[in-house]
């Protein structure tokens, strides 16, 4: 997707009483659909992430929130896009915020594990990650609260043992690169489908100009 092809479109094909702007959305539509053909919204099967229940995964909604409970532990896992970033003006491939969540019953603090999963070879290609923070807190709560306190060194001024030791600790949890695969791979294709449906949108309120 590119809203600046769009909106470059748009300016090409000035002169209707909308300025262009239908045309460049069917043509818009045209291209997303040529590259991405499904008209219905991706979902997560449970055979793809069998150690995993999925907990949100609104159709619209921009977060994906898993979650891996057991008598002893419970793991949550949550995924958005990073924000868009251009090289020029090709846009580059959009990474995947996750944070992890590690917490046993009746046992405090609860440790969060921020992580980015970034694909392999373009769109196509499958994801790893990186852990990039380690800190804990006395609840889940308040993982994004109290900004002045110490939340533990940069995980790349870690010993690398101890880095190498954390990311087997998620690893062996189920978070792992097929789970960042995965949710990377989800979190793109859900984006396409929002962004068809805000054009389809686009499309029907200037048609009614027309």
């Amino acid at each position: 997707m590119s809203l600046r092809r769009l909106a470059a479109s748009a300016l090409r094909r000035g002169g209707a009483n909308d300025g262009g702007v239908l045309a460049a959305v069917r043509a818009e539509i045209a291209h997303e659909l040529s590259s991405s053909p499904s008209s219905s919204p991706p979902s997560l099967q449970s055979q793809d992430i069998p150690d995993f229940s999925t907990v949100s995964d609104a159709p619209r909604g921009q977060e994906v929130l898993l979650r891996r409970r057991d008598a002893s532990e419970e793991v949550l896992v949550s995924a958005v896009l990073a924000p868009l970033r251009f090289e020029g003006e090709e846009p580059l491939p959009r990474d995947a915020l996750m944070k992890v969540f590690v917490s046993k019953p009746d046992v405090k603090p609860v440790m969060r594990f921020d992580c980015r999963a970034f694909a392999a070879e373009g769109d196509g290609g499958s994801a790893d990650y990186d852990v990039t923070a380690v800190c804990y807190h006395p609840f889940a709560g308040e993982c994004d609260a109290g900004e002045d306190k110490y939340e533990g060194p940069e995980f790349r001024n870690l010993d690398p043992q101890l880095q190498v030791a954390l990311k087997g600790y998620m690893v062996a949890r189920g978070v792992n690169s097929k789970l960042a695969s995965l949710l990377h791979h989800h979190l793109v294709e859900k984006e396409r489908w929002q962004y068809m449906n805000w054009l389809k949108t686009l499309e029907d309120m200037f048609s009614k100009d027309h």
